[in-house]
């Protein structure tokens, strides 16, 4: 089953920047994800216990704890899932079947070592990096519409 939580804080975080200064609801975010304003809500302050978004003022949720290129993909994942891997293995299998007791401790060992490699990766991505590519992405849609 795929979880799009990490996906939905980058979003989050892309449009705060996008639209800074100005006054951005849990509404407008909820429309932008296609969900509801509480389920915003709560991923602020996911955001906010990861030390991501500092407390709301003045009606704004922009207010960044620290600049976006300090904050990296790596750094959004382990505020939804600190501890949580990406690939599990089932450790529920037969005691009884030979294959069931050897391939959970050999697949484990492979598992990990993409765990290693994907937050390698993620923590090479930062917001800012996201913001940019986006609004480049933007650039070139409302351009294709002219076209």
């Amino acid at each position: 089953m795929a979880n799009t939580r990490v996906s939905d804080l980058l979003q989050i975080l892309v449009y705060l920047k996008v639209h800074q200064g100005e006054e951005v609801s849990s509404q407008l975010l909820a429309s932008s994800l296609k969900t509801n304003p509480s389920q915003v809500r709560k991923m602020i302050a996911q955001l906010r216990a990861a030390d991501i978004l500092a407390a709301r003022q003045n009606n704004r949720y922009d207010n960044f704890a620290r600049d976006l290129d300090q904050i990296t993909v790596l750094d959004v994942y382990r505020a939804t899932a600190p501890k949580n891997p990406f690939l599990v293995p089932d450790q529920e299998t037969s005691g009884q079947c030979s294959v069931g007791v050897a391939f959970p401790e050999v697949i484990t060992k492979h598992f990990a070592e993409v765990q290693v490699g994907i937050e390698q990766r993620l923590d090479q991505i930062t917001v800012q990096q996201l913001v940019d590519e986006t609004l480049a992405n933007i650039a070139e849609h409302e351009n294709r519409k002219e076209a």
